[in-house]
């Protein structure tokens, strides 16, 4: 399999063990105000990264559910033919009337119905509106892979020019493309292959030797604003990069690997950012939490108190609420948790089994949470009728 698409396949492989985990334990989430949360909207393909504008609309990045073009010899999560399309896409939601309309429509989308790569992270940022599209333009396959043919070949054209990028639109319409930071940071990792792991006593290996160093990688996964640029977290090469609005990319923090016999994956996969006054807070798959200082840009995992009993398993999504509050998504566990900065202690907002595969989560102007659910097709991994339009947009009281 080429590299670029290395990590969508193991992060959804990993979602498969885990997930059947947790949904035998857990319960599932009853339907609408039963489960402690409204849904908005439904109908969304693959839900990611959620932002909210001034104006109250919710900003949706959707991944989409693959497509028609085919690539020999490759598989998606499913075991079947990885397919690609151009299905993904931003959507905006008026939260009053409860009606989702196309923003921005036509993104690449690499995967399948139940759970696809495309357009993975927004952020809404004056009359601005950035995405974030996962992968890299590194490793394209060539358009022989899935037959040269014209769907075949204006696929592979978008791919290269729109995967691993971020664009820049405006509510009123049209958007433009701006930095390629999928390839930045593919040849950040193979740049400084033997930074990851430092930092952590505990556990060193450096990328030779993850089993699945290839050399490169990178997946831009979530993104958040931030004065003067954005920040995003790259789930592939394990970094927190700052974006500005003018200039290239900067990587402030590699995070380092975590100890193996605590691990739900090899390497950090960080997968959610939140600026948090003069610091950033990141999570990952793991369910580590990191503070990365903005000043002198040092990452030190935070020592988090449990109140209640709460806990983190993987981080899908997180948003900061600027009263000290961070909120943070379950992806694996389908939980919602708060983080208190100020005693870097763990709640429970709702308990693991509110939610199918959490994502994207952010505060609206009502001060309602709102959140992506079913991020990845309900059925998954234990079965079931899946179309890849099953995401929803659900909203509760913080």
């Amino acid at each position: 399999m080429p590299r670029g698409f290395v990590r969508h396949a193991r992060w959804l492989a990993l979602v498969a063990a885990l997930s059947a985990v947790s949904l035998l334990v857990l319960a599932p989430a009853m339907a609408g105000g039963s489960a402690g949360y409204e849904t908005v909207v439904s109908g969304l393909r693959n839900p990611r990264g959620v932002d909210v504008s001034a104006d109250g609309k919710v900003y949706v990045a959707e991944s989409g559910q693959g497509g028609d073009v085919c690539f020999e010899g490759m598989e998606s999560e499913e075991g079947e033919q990885l397919c690609a399309g151009a299905t993904s896409r931003i959507s905006v939601v008026d939260t009053e009337t409860k009606q989702r309309r196309d923003f921005i429509t036509g993104l690449p989308s690499v995967g399948g119905p139940i759970g696809a790569v495309g357009a993975s992270g927004v952020a809404v940022q004056g009359n601005q509106v950035f995405g974030l599209m996962g992968l890299n333009d590194v490793a394209i396959p060539p358009a022989e892979a899935c037959g040269g043919g014209p769907a075949c070949t204006a696929f592979i054209a978008s791919a290269q020019a729109q995967l691993g990028h971020l664009l820049r639109g405006v509510p009123s319409g049209g958007y433009e493309w701006k930095q390629d930071v999928g390839a930045f940071n593919f040849q950040w990792t193979v740049d400084n292959k033997d930074t990851i792991g430092a930092g952590n006593p505990s556990y060193q290996p450096g990328w030779a030797d993850n089993p699945d160093f290839q050399p490169g990688d990178a997946n831009p996964y979530g993104l958040a604003n931030a004065p003067g640029g954005t920040y995003m977290v790259d789930g592939g090469s394990n970094t927190l990069t700052w974006i500005p609005q003018q200039g290239s990319p900067r990587v402030v923090a590699a995070f380092p690997n975590p100890d193996p016999a605590t691990a739900n994956a090899y390497d950090a996969v960080p997968t959610c950012v939140a600026p948090a006054n003069a610091k950033v807070v990141v999570a990952d798959l793991n369910g580590q939490i990191f503070l990365v200082d903005g000043t002198s840009l040092t990452v030190a995992p935070a020592s988090v108190a449990s109140v209640g009993g709460a806990f983190l398993v993987a981080a899908g999504g997180c948003t900061f609420d600027g009263k000290g509050n961070v909120y943070i998504t379950d992806i694996f566990a389908g939980g919602l948790v708060r983080l208190n900065l100020a005693t870097m202690s763990l709640s429970f907002v709702r308990p693991p089994g509110t939610f199918n595969f959490p994502s994207g989560v952010a505060i609206g102007k009502d001060g309602m949470l709102y959140v992506a659910n079913n991020a990845i097709c309900p059925g998954f991994p234990t079965g079931g009728p899946c179309d890849g339009v099953t995401g929803e947009l659900v909203r509760l009281s913080p």
